[in-house]
Order: C-alpha cells, then structure tokens, then sequence
C-alpha cells in the first residue's frame, strides 16, 4: 500500500532533524532550535505533532540525551521572532520571507541553504504552440500558480513580471489566479490546453520532463526568475556556543546520511551548504520589489 504523503513527509522531517541532532546535541546546553510552519507548509497541526514526538523519543532513545524544543517545532513566524527577540533560540528554519522579516535578529555571517542538482529558480510556463511571446500577451488569462514552501517567494516574483504591463497588479491582469500545492495539478492543464499558463519551479518542471519527455516537449518557458533561496537555516544574532561549529558541521553533511539523504524527496535538494548570507540578497531584492510596486499603486496586490 501507498504510503500518504503527509505521513510520508512528517517520517522525512523527523528523521532528518534526528540526524542533524545526532551531530549537535551532545553538550549541556543544547541548541534550541525551532522551525517556521511556513517551511512544512503542507503539513497539519496532527501531522507536526507526530513529528516532533518521533524525533524527540529517537535522541532520547538512542543518544541518552534530554532534548526538548522552546514549544512546538513548527510555530508561526511571529512567534520565532519573539523567541529570538528574548533569546529563548539559537537556531531557526525559515523560508526567504520569514528571513525578510526577522533578518535583523539573525546572523549573516553563516546561514545553512539547500543544493539543488541547478539553479534553483520560478518558471512561467505556457503551451509550446501559444503565440504568447511575453508577460502582456497573458492579459486576461487563466493562471496557475504553485502554492508550496518552496514557492513562498513565487507571488513576488509575478508581482515585478506583471507590474510591468499592469500596474494593478496579477488580480487585474489574470482572468483567475488558482493556487495548488501540487505540481502536477499545476502544469499538466497548462499541458492539456485547460488553461495558458502557470508559475512553478524549474526544479518541478524538470522532473515532471524526465518523467514524461512530452512535458518538456508541450510547454515551454516565457519567463524564468533569478536565482533564489527559498529555505535557510540560521542562528540568532549575538549567539556563540562551543557547539556552533558542530551544528554548521551536521547541517552541511546532512547528504552523507540516510536520512539526509531523503531531503532530495523533501525539498528536491542534494544538500545543504554554509554560505555567507549574501547569497539571500537577490531573493530579499525581489519581495522588496514587489513591495516596492505595491506601496506605488497604493497596496494593491
């Protein structure tokens, strides 16, 4: 039998922050880590709770070590930055725009992001036979757009495509904007001539090709984004510990693991790696921006 995919994902995520504790969690003061509910986007409050169950009973179990989290692992980005604020954490998960917004309490000098097998980019695609040759020619079209962690930054970046013919923003310009959670359900009515278009990630599309090469074959690019980092890891700003060097080590070695390795199911990733935080600022330029057209058409989305 299938195993559901939610249950699938929350065994993905306790096993790869047991291997990541397995790496850290060995002094008396341990990391205190906490993780946005942007960054398991998909999952439930039920689906969380079994995570964060299992990944406590396995440290327990198998390193003898007391290890508990500053309240639930998956909390709201609010309430991270609270805790940051008063030093309840040391680490946290976050997506690029959690980051925007706590950016000031966070520090730069070393954040863990993700490998992919390429840039990891958004991609506009539409049928290979339309005669759309660019972002105007959509005016009053369906659209279909990706809603997942990994897309967190997608609706800016169509913001700064279509701020360009319509100052009014994507609600103007599309006849409908639909939002699903699956790729599929994305690309394959575009693929099927159900609707003209639709935003999902490059990583998404080359997979859905090599599964099916007519994919690749039956739709074709019209605009591809800059680079982005839609995920990171990060310390608190201020905070130093004998095992920051061990945390940085287990977070880029998360691959060398069997359970690391299953982050490529998870999040389409072959690893995570340490790089200096000025690797996040064309992702941030793209949500300010959009932010940016917004203030200029009087907060219109």
């Amino acid at each position: 039998m299938t195993r559901p995919a939610s249950l699938h994902r929350r065994c993905l995520l306790a096993s790869i922050f047991g291997a990541a504790a397995r790496s850290c969690f060995g002094e008396d003061s341990p990391l205190r880590f906490g993780v946005s509910q942007n960054l398991v986007h998909e999952l439930n409050a039920s689906d969380a709770r079994a995570a964060i169950t299992v990944w406590i009973r396995r440290i327990t179990s198998d390193l003898a070590v007391n290890a508990t989290f500053e309240g639930s692992l998956f909390e709201s980005p609010q309430r991270l930055e609270e805790k940051l604020r008063n030093s309840q954490l040391d680490a946290v998960g976050i997506n690029i725009l959690d980051y925007r917004q706590m950016a000031g309490l966070l520090d730069r000098s070393q954040v863990a992001v993700p490998v992919f097998r390429g840039a990891f980019e958004y991609v506009l695609l539409v049928p290979t036979a339309s005669a759309a040759r660019n972002i105007a020619a959509l005016r009053g079209h369906r659209l279909l757009m990706l809603d997942s962690a990994m897309a967190a930054a997608a609706p800016a970046w169509l913001e700064t495509l279509v701020g360009e013919v319509e100052p009014q923003g994507p609600g103007r310009f599309f006849s409908t904007v639909t939002r699903n959670s699956k790729p599929t359900q994305v690309m394959l009515p575009v693929f099927f001539r159900q609707a003209e278009a639709c935003l999902t990630t490059q990583s998404s599309f080359v997979t859905m090709s090599e599964l099916n090469p007519q994919v690749a074959s039956r739709l074709r690019p019209l605009a591809v984004s800059p680079e982005i980092v839609p995920v990171l890891y990060a310390f608190r700003k201020g905070w130093q510990s004998t095992i920051r060097d061990k945390a940085l080590r287990a977070f880029s070695s998360v691959g060398a693991s069997s359970a690391g390795r299953q982050l490529m199911t998870l999040f389409q990733c072959e690893n995570l790696v340490v790089k200096d935080g000025s690797c996040l600022d064309p992702s941030v330029e793209i949500l300010a921006a959009a932010e940016r057209l917004r203030k200029r058409n009087g907060g219109v989305l």
